[in-house]
């Protein structure tokens, strides 16, 4: 185990910048801007300026720029030129190499020893009691799977944030608790370790190849500083002082749709999208644009400041639904209302439903589902294909304290508080529910594309006593990440076998016992990068940070993860909400107390001469995080949406076009 750590430690002498993804000229013409993917490489070479990089990296940047501007991609020197290869450092890849395919053949030879022993440990086991009989089925598992990987591959996995390493082993329990031997210590400092935002290559990150060119080319010269600011209002009369406010908002993550509740009702509003154009038409003359007159182009600017959204469908707590309040009706299938306990009770289905009695609190959004929760433990889940109508409601014995959607319309988790069988103590659980989607052909009485089947919830029980207060699934759906109420933990549960979930990681930040403290507000993963994560809290000394999982490194020895800080970000305070990570890796959107949006723009973590933090916009304040408004990139990072608790939809376009037009202003620089 300490040769496996060791070469670990020795291949991060070779992260180094190793790829190109863009690069053009600043808006000076002085010096180029480029953007770098750093992993473990085999050609390190230095450069005239000092620098170390791959051999490969600068031979592209010859290809793409004149003799006398060939400039480093590490310190923008300009000219520099190529000295020669650094003979150690390959020399050191070439051992690595070596040394991690002998450690692979000896772990082979371990799992051909264990394979044929097999027989004879599960008849041993036979005779233990159960709880040792996992136990030791679990350290079995683990010496019979081979891993698929060197470990400059998994070293790299991690650099590069791919997740195609072997499939976990887990224990067959119904409590985490038993997954979890190790303690819970508050995260560390990893130094200055050159982590990059920007490395990620997986189908759930931006393909830059795929994007517009004119919209790539408004982006890098605009992002983060420059923006097209589009205000979208819902109601009117909620511009007034004293207006009634929704208690919760939720925007799809394809950025088509928006939702918001109130205690007694629930509206969906469509996301005004501007038409594409063709792209030899939509190419810009800016001397044409230069004739325009300054005046036209406040009017234009004012317009879009007033522009409302057109309502898809709405609904009452009571299970009614339709196009508007005014044309409300009840769905064929009253099932779909109610949860059993309360179908038994009524007997028949009555012509005449009764009145229920709970309040939204929660609402979570997909592409095709909303998601409401509320009081007496109930959440009903609404089909976004077919007009809101309901689909589903399920009834707990104890409070709903979160939920959350995972993007593929498959899982819902509630955070709840139950009560110990035996010993009555308050217990953290989490219920999964998994839904099943079927695809039917049209029929005249249903006219369905999709049937949804809503299968027994799996209940997971925490290793801690504290509530869960925040829930929230990686884009990939492979894990699920929570914190705790009291204590401001946070932990990082795998669901790779929905049926068997792991505790892979946990930590905790400082306590706040003060009234205005909330702990842990959010805590998100990064988009396919289960490495990175950002957690933001309401509490004293609690700036936002991004951390390092150390995902990859769970083993037989140690099974929860201890991650390490990677960053803290001191410029934007205490008291953040929400949090949001753009699909392209290199930026953060934060969402403070008072309704300040900030965003981070950091290439690499540790670059403070790169990173910018600049205010964009300003919205409705919120005095707890569930009244907060709703953050959201778009899929090619280009545009932020921020939705508030007065029903006011922000569009932030970063790619509208250059610094100099009229309707794009500067955000304001706050690092």
């Amino acid at each position: 185990m300490k040769t496996h750590q060791i070469l670990q430690q020795l291949e991060q002498n070779l992260f180094l910048p190793s790829r190109l993804l863009s690069c053009e000229k600043s808006h000076d013409q002085s010096r180029y801007k480029c953007m770098l993917t750093y992993g473990i490489i085999a050609d390190s070479s230095v450069l005239s300026c000092g620098c170390i990089l791959s051999e490969k990296l600068f031979h592209e940047i010859e290809q793409l720029v004149k003799i006398d501007e060939i400039f480093c991609p590490v310190c923008h020197r300009c000219p520099v030129e190529m000295i020669g290869p650094v003979k150690p450092l390959r020399t050191l890849y070439e051992q690595m190499h070596f040394f991690s395919t002998d450690d692979e053949e000896d772990k082979q030879k371990q799992s051909d020893t264990s394979t044929r022993n097999l027989s004879q440990v599960s008849t041993s086991k036979s005779q233990q009691s159960p709880s040792t009989v996992l136990h030791d089925e679990f350290h079995d598992k683990d010496q019979r799977q081979t891993p698929k990987q060197s470990l400059i591959s998994l070293f790299h996995s991690v650099a590069s944030s791919l997740d195609d390493h072997s499939e976990e082993e887990v224990i067959e329990v119904h409590s985490l608790d038993n997954a979890s031997n190790t303690k819970t210590v508050p995260i560390q400092d990893t130094g200055s370790f050159p982590v990059s935002l920007a490395t990620t290559e997986s189908p759930s990150s931006v393909q830059l190849s795929d994007l517009d060119e004119e919209k790539e080319f408004y982006f890098a010269k605009c992002f983060p500083m420059y923006r097209k600011r589009s205000q979208f209002n819902t109601h009117h009369k909620f511009l007034r002082t004293k207006s009634r406010q929704f208690v919760n908002t939720a925007i799809s993550p394809d950025c088509t749709k928006f939702a918001l509740i109130t205690e007694h009702k629930w509206e969906v509003y469509e996301i005004p999208h501007p038409p594409k154009k063709d792209r030899k038409q939509s190419k810009i003359d800016r001397d044409q644009i230069s004739k325009v007159s300054r005046s036209a182009q406040l009017k234009k600017g004012r317009s879009n400041q007033s522009e409302s959204v057109s309502l898809l469908f709405c609904g009452k707590n009571s299970g009614e639904y339709g196009d508007t309040f005014e044309s409300l009706k009840w769905p064929s299938d009253l099932g779909t209302l109610y949860t059993p306990k309360q179908l038994q009770r009524m007997g028949v289905s009555p012509i005449n439903p009764p009145v229920d009695s709970w309040e939204h609190l929660y609402c979570q959004m997909s592409d095709d589902l909303l998601v409401i929760s509320g009081t007496k433990g109930r959440f009903r889940v609404f089909d976004l294909n077919r007009g809101g109508r309901p689909l589903y409601t399920y009834g707990s014995t104890f409070p709903i304290r979160c939920i959350d959607l995972d993007t593929k319309s498959s899982l819902i988790a509630c955070g709840i508080t139950g009560n110990d069988r035996t010993t009555g103590a308050e217990q953290a659980l989490i219920l999964f529910h998994q839904i099943i989607k079927e695809p039917l052909a049209s029929t005249k009485e249903h006219n369905l594309d999709t049937f949804y089947k809503f299968l027994s919830p799996i209940t997971t029980t925490l290793p801690y006593r504290d509530p869960v207060n925040n829930l929230q699934f990686s884009p990939d759906s492979n894990y699920i990440s929570c914190s705790t109420a009291l204590e401001s933990r946070f932990l990082v549960i795998s669901l790779r076998k929905i049926h068997e979930p792991r505790l892979v990681m946990k930590s905790l930040r400082s306590i706040d016992t003060s009234l205005e403290s909330e702990g842990i507000t959010d805590t998100k993963m990064f988009p396919g990068n289960s490495n990175l994560m950002c957690v933001t809290s309401v509490a004293f000394n609690a700036p936002p940070i991004v951390i390092n999982t150390r995902l990859q490194t769970i083993n037989v020895a140690q099974s929860v993860a201890q991650p390490t800080m990677l960053l803290r970000i001191d410029e934007l305070g205490s008291k953040i909400h929400r949090c949001e990570i753009s699909p392209r890796n290199d930026s953060i959107a934060f969402l403070d107390r008072n309704g300040k949006v900030s965003i981070m723009y950091a290439p690499t973590l540790f670059d403070n001469e790169k990173r910018r933090v600049v205010l964009v916009d300003v919205v409705a304040n919120a005095s707890r995080v569930r009244e907060a408004a709703s953050l959201r990139f778009s899929a090619d990072g280009h545009k932020l949406f921020i939705l508030d608790r007065k029903g006011s939809l922000y569009v932030e376009d970063f790619a509208s076009g250059l610094p100099q037009d009229q309707d794009v202003t500067k955000c304001k620089q706050i690092n």
